[in-house]
């Protein structure tokens, strides 16, 4: 059997710092979110940016050795200035954090060597994201939610070389 957590947490573990910070993977339900955010918040650590998987429907198959495996992935970073343009938004967390965390993460599924991927994802925007009442997060968040599909093989994970910067 493949444990789909386990191998992404490898291959993301590679993943290099955007703007000084190192990525952070985790996943679970609502409730294991929010206490981690609190752990994080007690040791006054960031958990940002945050990879966070709220979903896997895996399809195990046994005979070829492989998982295939639906995910959604919240890629989030935490930003409380509520009152920012879009424009504003966009620079400081979308065009800085996000989305050079997003091509990453393409990076890792290409370069990985154990996951088969079509380049294929859906993608959401949730930008002013989070305040506890409508929404399972008590941080403020820019976020993308991306619903993807791989194939994990029962391959190593090799080692992924990313670009210095990537560019949006």
């Amino acid at each position: 059997m493949i444990v789909v957590e386990e191998i992404l947490t490898e291959i993301f573990e590679q993943l290099p710092s955007i703007d000084g910070f190192k990525p952070i993977y985790k996943w679970g339900n609502e409730f294991h979110l929010q206490q981690q955010l609190e752990l994080y918040s007690k040791a006054k650590t960031s958990p940002y940016p945050l990879i966070y998987q709220t979903s896997n429907l895996s399809k195990q198959q046994t005979f070829k050795n492989e998982c295939e495996a639906k995910l959604k992935l919240v890629l989030a970073c935490q930003n409380t200035n509520v009152s920012l343009t879009n424009e504003e938004r966009w620079a400081m967390s979308y065009r800085n954090i996000l989305y050079p965390l997003l091509a990453n993460i393409e990076k890792c599924f290409t370069g990985a060597g154990c996951v088969v991927w079509n380049g294929d994802y859906y993608m959401q925007e949730f930008p002013n994201y989070g305040n506890g009442k409508d929404n399972f997060t008590l941080d403020v968040w820019d976020a993308i939610v991306i619903d993807v599909k791989i194939i994990i093989t029962d391959g190593c994970v090799r080692q992924i070389i990313f670009k210095k910067k990537t560019k949006i």
